[in-house]
């Protein structure tokens, strides 16, 4: 098929049918993996800390056996995806991590968490690689920082829905059955994991070049021919399997060591995760607690909010402009600003509050200097996942233990030192690629 033949009116109308489908199942796959992923800290304030008489860093260890468990399979993952595609292997770990988190709804003890969440970490590995992945082989450079960023999204938005969860169970549901509100949304959490991972092994299209034939109820041949013309356009190359030969040339790039490097780094900046901590430690002056197990879980959504926002507009801007490095610069420095607030502590309750907000436009910036390099892309998405995965599975043990809260005495002071480092590296990474520019032109 000839690029020229492909009306612009019927490329959109592509665009938006690809939309529609595919971003739709990865946003809400993507939300429920990361109220999956992160209600053990919402669940911990909201009583499970008392019914498992959890002590010391329990909560830190939870995070670190899911990180360890995603880390194993991050790599793994990658070779699979490449070679059979995402369609039927991610939804297949998308229900079984499902099953596993209606498990915790059951736990006795905290060893029986420890195990759960490993495992539920190993499975959700797969999620990641897989939909960026995707994405970076369907859209085009000035298409993909939006997409990315909507699908980034589902994180707070999971996050919110997360604590709004907790705070309605906590509320309504808890000790309806016998069952506490943090084990109903376990159970709840689960059961909609499920029923999005059914919905993917027909909705999630493949590659291009190998489309998932369950989802040829909304992508025709023609839509093929129209995303595979819109590849060549960009000189982009299908996928194909990774062997040990094209994985090891993968880290030959020295966009995959810097991009990993400063993703790495961006995501030790933002120590949201304990905010709820924070509150938790909050008194009256008569010494009550200040907020309900319900406000301990509606207050971050706050944050979570505007994180959300910001996602949007920087990534939109980003892809409408088609520059990188600005959205990225002001994103270090609302987490530089955000850091320094929670470092001088202002007696302001409301100031403190300000500290987390976060954004994401790495990706999509690589994966545009990456066109005709589809494994790398991939061997990337994984790596600054596992990189970042392997420090958050133990910084936040000495940065942030749980026995410190609330005014942990190097978590901010640290991940300032990030941030800025975040800042120059991303400079560095821009001249770098206008110098490969340069040189391969």
């Amino acid at each position: 098929m000839n690029i020229s033949q492909i009306d612009p009116r019927e490329e959109r109308a592509f665009v938006w049918r690809l939309d529609l489908f595919f971003l739709t199942i990865g946003f809400l796959g993507y939300m429920f993996k990361y109220i999956d992923q992160t209600n053990i800290n919402n669940a911990y304030v909201s009583g499970m800390q008392e019914d498992l008489s959890l002590f010391g860093n329990q909560l830190n260890y939870f995070t670190t056996l899911f990180s360890a468990g995603y880390i194993i399979m991050l790599y793994p993952s990658c070779v699979i995806i490449s070679h059979f595609g995402p369609s039927k292997w991610l939804p297949t770990c998308e229900l079984i991590w499902g099953i596993l988190t209606c498990c915790l709804s059951v736990a006795k003890n905290y060893q029986q968490v420890y195990g759960l969440r490993f495992i539920i970490g190993f499975f959700e590995g797969t999620a990641w690689p897989a939909y960026f992945t995707m994405i970076s082989q369907w859209y085009l450079p000035h298409e993909i920082g939006l997409r990315m960023s909507i699908y980034n999204i589902a994180q707070p938005t999971g996050a919110m829905l997360s604590g709004a969860m907790q705070g309605a169970l906590a509320t309504n549901l808890n000790g309806v059955l016998g069952r506490s509100g943090w084990r109903w949304a376990f159970l709840i959490n689960g059961v909609c994991t499920i029923a999005v991972a059914l919905a993917a092994f027909f909705i999630l299209p493949g590659y291009p070049e190998r489309q998932n034939p369950l989802s040829k109820f909304y992508l025709k041949p023609r839509h093929i021919e129209i995303a595979l013309a819109r590849g060549r356009r960009v000189g982009r190359k299908p996928q194909t399997g990774i062997t040990i030969k094209s994985f090891l040339r993968c880290f030959t790039f020295w966009q995959v060591w810097a991009i990993s490097i400063a993703w790495t780094f961006g995501a030790n900046t933002i120590p949201s995760n304990y905010y709820n901590l924070w509150l938790k430690s909050l008194k009256n002056p008569d010494g009550t607690v200040k907020y309900s197990v319900g406000m301990l879980n509606y207050l971050p959504i706050i944050g979570q909010a505007i994180q959300l926002v910001c996602e949007i507009l920087f990534s939109g801007f980003s892809d409408f402009f088609g520059k990188h490095l600005p959205f990225l610069l002001l994103h270090s420095v609302i987490n530089i600003t955000s850091l320094a607030i929670l470092i001088v502590r202002p007696a302001n309750e409301h100031a403190y509050m300000a500290g987390c907000v976060s954004t994401m436009l790495l990706c999509a910036w690589a994966s545009i200097h990456l066109q005709d390099e589809p494994e790398a892309r991939t061997v990337l998405f994984a790596t600054g996942t596992v990189m970042s995965y392997i420090c958050n599975a133990f910084i936040p043990i000495a940065a942030y233990p749980a026995v410190e809260a609330p005014h942990w005495r190097i978590g901010a002071k640290l991940y300032l030192g990030f941030a800025v480092m975040v800042f120059f590296l991303m400079i560095g990474i821009h001249f770098a690629f206008r110098w490969q520019k340069k040189r391969n032109t």
